[in-house]
């Protein structure tokens, strides 16, 4: 069976202890993580290698995993007056916003491996996926890390643009397949804000 994950952002031990006891229940069990499992918390990096080893994970790329996998390689650059020159305008402005955006404790943990590990950390996230497609009970499941901006039921997936898949927060009302058996699962919004959404009272 698969199960999704979101938006676990450096909680490692959380992330742990959780798929260890569906394991435990589910031996056959497949991870989807659905973005965002970086930043914020201590212990991104250590998600990252753990995920990385795991051979029933299939990791989305979330929004912060974007702004790493964009920042890092500027970072991991031999500090000269060239690369301190380059790093300028636009890549300043992206270190700034992943900074500001919880980035601080994953730059942290960089700092703490080996520039190898790090290389083979930059790949993972450059090879991670925007959506997977899930099959299950007769229903068909698409899971991305913020839904699909832009949401058009006919519209097919590979024609969205990168963005819309790491940056919206949709109204739940308005993204809804005309054939009924399909269904969209995502994080990066919080629970509240869907309750808004919706017209729900908070829980």
């Amino acid at each position: 069976m698969h199960y999704a994950i979101g938006d676990v952002h450096g909680c490692y031990q959380a992330m742990k202890k959780l798929i260890g006891k569906i394991e435990r229940e589910d031996a056959d069990a497949q991870f989807i993580l659905i973005g965002d499992v970086i930043d914020r918390g201590p212990d991104g990096i250590k998600v990252l290698q753990d995920m990385a080893q795991r051979l029933n994970v299939i990791p989305i790329l979330g929004n912060h995993e974007l702004d790493a996998a964009l920042c890092i390689p500027k970072l991991l650059q031999e500090v000269t007056d060239e690369s301190i020159a380059a790093l300028s305008g636009k890549n300043f402005a992206a270190l700034s916003e992943w900074l500001q955006n919880g980035g601080g404790p994953t730059l942290r943990g960089l700092q703490q491996i080996s520039p190898a590990e790090r290389e083979e950390l930059l790949d993972y996230l450059r090879n991670m996926d925007l959506y997977a497609a899930v099959e299950a009970g007769g229903r068909t499941f698409v899971l991305t890390h913020a839904g699909l901006d832009h949401f058009e039921a006919e519209k097919p997936l590979e024609d969205y643009e990168l963005l819309d898949f790491l940056l919206g927060r949709p109204n739940p009302r308005d993204e809804i397949w005309h054939d009924k058996n399909k269904f969209l699962v995502y994080g990066h919004t919080p629970t509240r804000v869907l309750r808004e959404q919706m017209g729900e009272p908070p829980a």
